[in-house]
């Protein structure tokens, strides 16, 4: 009998490299370019067949046993975020503004390390093995694109997977349920159209910028954990304003949302 837990022990250091490595070159949505070659290298060292510049930078690679079965997929996210890194790693991110803060590197990671694991194990498998990586999960949206281009098809996929790193949980520990688990983003933008005038008369005003500062604390009361940005707004020392533009980034469950719009 395999022990498949060895086989993943053995293989942790190369997937703790793969990590510290991606974490190093962190990318914006659509311009993973850097990324996707270091992904589509290693899919290629291990045999798979791989298609590259899916949906822009996006990469499909399978795994065929060529025995009947089921096809199973596994995805991971590959994009960055616009963040400055200040860890001081040795590995950290040599991309100025950008940073894997969501954990996309480690996802990467694991899923490069799966397809190892599988690999070295496919004339024991049947069916096949599809492993996705998607562009853009930050936004614009990478996941709909690949979709169009026919990535869930030759083969047809029967079921499909993914992990999202989770640091409160326990080491060693995987969090799973029925139905949704993480809520997605949405963004909605607020014009509040005021009424200008004189700061020294403001009874005869309406300031739009103190109609969406209480917007947004109402918004951002307990309960509502959800980020919330104040794009633009201004008030002068002679004039209150009269307009002000609110944007909200949203999380929200499968009731709230059209998921073909992804």
């Amino acid at each position: 009998m395999i022990d498949i837990k060895a086989k993943c022990t053995n293989l942790a250091s190369e997937i703790i490299r793969f990590r510290r490595d991606l974490h190093q070159i962190p990318e914006a949505g659509l311009a993973e370019h850097k990324t996707a070659a270091y992904v589509a290298e290693h899919l290629r060292i291990l045999g798979l067949e791989v298609h590259t510049g899916i949906a822009g930078t996006g990469i499909k690679a399978v795994l065929r046993t060529d025995r009947p079965g089921p096809t199973l997929l596994y995805r991971a996210d590959m994009d960055g975020l616009p963040v400055q890194e200040q860890t001081g790693l040795t590995w950290a991110s040599t991309h100025p503004g950008m940073m894997h803060a969501c954990g996309h590197d480690g996802h990467m990671a694991m899923a490069l390390g799966t397809a190892n694991l599988l690999s070295s194990l496919s004339d024991q498998l049947q069916g096949n093995m599809v492993f996705l990586f998607q562009p853009a999960e930050e936004g614009p949206g990478g996941a709909k694109p690949m979709i169009q281009t026919g990535v869930l098809e030759n083969p047809q996929v029967d079921e499909a997977f993914a992990f999202h790193l989770w640091p409160d949980l326990d080491l060693g520990s995987i969090g799973i349920r029925s139905g949704p688990l993480m809520a997605a983003m949405s963004r909605f933008q607020i014009t509040i159209q005021g009424q200008g005038g004189h700061a020294a008369m403001p009874h005869k005003c309406v300031d739009a910028l103190d109609v969406g500062v209480q917007v947004v604390n109402a918004l951002q009361r307990p309960g509502q954990p959800e980020n919330f940005s104040l794009t633009s707004g201004r008030s002068h020392s002679s004039q209150l304003s009269s307009r002000v533009h609110l944007q909200r980034h949203t999380g929200s469950g499968p009731a709230h949302r059209d998921y073909q719009n992804l």
